[in-house]
C-alpha cells in the first residue's frame, strides 16, 4: 500500500493539477488508473447517484464522510472534498466537522458561502443569465450567507487544518447576486486568514473572468469545472495556469459510466444472456488485463 501525499504536498509541486470528479470507490478507481493525480468528491454527483436528484443539499455530513472513508480506503491518490457550506453555521461546529474530515482522509476541501438552501434553478437561472447582477433584495437564485459569517467559517476551517497538511479551498459563490468584485473581495479577505486556495463558482466562464479575478485574487486558485462552449473549452489549462490557478476540476465519469452500463445491459438484454458484456474487448485488451483493470484491489 502507497503512502499518500498531503494535499498541500501536491500544490507545492508547483504543477497544475487536472482532477476528475468522483463519487464513489469505481468512479474513484477509474480515476487513478485514468493516471490523474488526485480527484475531487462531487457534491452534485453524489446527489445523482445517491438520491436520483441535483444538488439540493439533501446530502448529510455523516454520508460524506462515509463516502470519504471508503474511497481513501481503496485509492492512493489524494482526494479532495466538494464539503458545501461545512455543514454547519456556527465556527465550532465547521472546526469539528473538518476535523471530522481530515479524519476521514480528505486531503483537501472546498468550503463555500451556500445557505444550504439551495436548487436546480440556481443554475438554470446562471445559465440564462451570465451576465446579470441580481441584487439580494430580488432573491437571487444563488444565495450566500454575509460576508463575515462566512469568513468565520473560513477561519475555523483554516485551524482545524493546521498541522495536517489537509489544504482549505475557500468557494465563493457571491457572484451571481452581489457582483464579481464582492466575490473577489471575498477571496482576497480569505486568503488573508490562512486559505491556501479559492475558486469563484458562478460568474467565472472565459479567460477574460479569470484574468480579472487573478488580478486581485493572489496566489493558488481552482477553477471549478472546465466545460465545453461551442465545442470547444471555455478556458485553456495552460493560460489559466500562468494565472495561478493550480487546480483545474472537471466531469467526466458521469456520463461514462452511465453510457458504458446502458449499452453493456442493452446488448446483453437483446441477447438474453451475458456474453457481450463477459467477452467485450474493451480495446483489444487481454483477459487478464480486463481482470486487472477492473479489479479493486489497492496496491
Amino acid at each position: 500500500m502507497k503512502k499518500k501525499i498531503t494535499g498541500m504536498e501536491l500544490f507545492e509541486k508547483g504543477e497544475q493539477i487536472f482532477a476528475p470528479c468522483v463519487y464513489d470507490c469505481m468512479t474513484a478507481a477509474a480515476a487513478e488508473k485514468s493516471g490523474f493525480p488526485c480527484m475531487m468528491l462531487s457534491g452534485g454527483a453524489i446527489a445523482y447517484s445517491m438520491d436520483g436528484q441535483p444538488d439540493m443539499a439533501f446530502g448529510t455530513l455523516d454520508e460524506v464522510i462515509t463516502i470519504v472513508e471508503a474511497i481513501t480506503n481503496c485509492t492512493n491518490i489524494p482526494l479532495l472534498v466538494d464539503f458545501d457550506d461545512g455543514y454547519g453555521e456556527s465556527p465550532a461546529v465547521i472546526y469539528r466537522n473538518v476535523k471530522r474530515l481530515i479524519r476521514a482522509g480528505a486531503a483537501g476541501f472546498t468550503l463555500d458561502d451556500s445557505t444550504g438552501h439551495r436548487g436546480f434553478e440556481r443554475n438554470e437561472y446562471y445559465i440564462a443569465n451570465p451576465d446579470e447582477v441580481n441584487p439580494a433584495s430580488l432573491d437571487p437564485a444563488y444565495k450566500t450567507i454575509n460576508r463575515e459569517n462566512w469568513l468565520s467559517k473560513i477561519k475555523a476551517a483554516v485551524a482545524a487544518c493546521e498541522g495536517t497538511g489537509c489544504v482549505c479551498i475557500a468557494r465563493t459563490e457571491a457572484g451571481p447576486s452581489y457582483g464579481m468584485d464582492e466575490a473577489i473581495t471575498r477571496c482576497v479577505l480569505a486568503k488573508k486568514l490562512g486559505a491556501p486556495m479559492t475558486t469563484v463558482c458562478g460568474g467565472m466562464m472565459d479567460l477574460a473572468m479569470g484574468t480579472r479575478v487573478a488580478e486581485k485574487d493572489l496566489g493558488w486558485k481552482m477553477w471549478p469545472d472546465v466545460i465545453v462552449v461551442n465545442g470547444k473549452p471555455c478556458v485553456e489549462l495552460e493560460d489559466i495556469k500562468k494565472l495561478d490557478f493550480n487546480l483545474v476540476t472537471m466531469h467526466v465519469f458521469e456520463k461514462a459510466a452511465l453510457y458504458g452500463m446502458i449499452k453493456y445491459g442493452m446488448e446483453d438484454l437483446k441477447e438474453k444472456n451475458v456474453v457481450y458484456s463477459t467477452r467485450h474487448g474493451m480495446g483489444g485488451l487481454s483477459d487478464t488485463e480486463q481482470k486487472e483493470l477492473i479489479s479493486m484491489r489497492r496496491r
